[in-house]
């Protein structure tokens, strides 16, 4: 069995077809780590959904993006509150997609998707899996799960998680720096900006070696993202 790991969707489903039919991930062999931000920007969010609850043994951690889309999703029916922060930070695309679907749709992706996504995964090698980052100093166990989806300073201060033998995270998009998966000391962040004007990543843990999407943006012609 390989794991691989899949950067942030952000509802782009043209993308996460392309990189599952360029990997050799094997569905029902190998294992699949999303890391987080299936929800929001492109218009496509359900069929992301569908698609990773299709997989077999995947792991779903949960971003930001998922945090505020299942709070709208949780207020059906009539689903009628909705933060303004996340509707203008590609929440739209999730709120008009959902709209055009049944409760009993809404309900089954809450059910079996949303509320599986997990905080953080650690594997039997040692490895981190987290879709923000976390603080290196205190034990995860013990931090606060909305700080493992948004705080940024892992990334940004390059820390070494030094907990575990390798950490991969999302959530901070590596562009302009690097348009493919980035390492600093031992943290690899999978999110080349597929939510704006980047790719989608999906790389396999133990080789390195990695797939992407094209530009997304080129994937939905005439239709903004984030």
């Amino acid at each position: 069995m390989e794991t691989y790991v899949l950067g942030d969707i952000h509802g782009a489903f043209r993308a996460l077809e392309q990189v599952l039919e360029r990997s050799p991930f094997r569905p029902g062999i190998d294992r699949l780590i999303h890391l987080g931000d299936v929800a929001d920007g492109w218009p496509e969010t359900p069929q992301c959904v569908e698609r990773l609850l299709g997989i077999p043994d995947s792991i779903w951690l949960q971003g930001n993006h998922d945090q505020w889309a299942t709070e709208w999703l949780a207020t059906l029916p009539p689903l009628r509150q909705v933060d303004k922060a996340w509707y203008t930070q590609g929440g739209k695309a999730t709120y008009d997609a959902y709209q055009q679907k049944s409760v009993s749709y809404i309900q089954q992706h809450l059910q079996d998707f949303f509320s599986k996504q997990i905080p953080y995964f650690e594997d039997e090698i040692g490895n981190l899996y987290v879709h923000a980052g976390y603080d290196p100093t205190v034990p995860i166990a013990e931090q606060d799960p909305d700080l493992l989806i948004w705080m940024r300073t892992l990334w940004q201060y390059g820390l070494e998680a030094s907990a575990y033998n390798e950490c991969f995270i999302g959530h901070t998009p590596t562009l302009p720096e690097s348009e493919v998966p980035l390492q600093r000391a031992n943290v690899w962040n999978l999110d080349q900006g597929a939510a704006f004007s980047g790719r989608l990543s999906m790389m396999n843990v133990r080789t390195k070696e990695f797939v992407q999407s094209d530009i997304v943006q080129e994937l939905y012609p005439g239709v903004q993202g984030r």
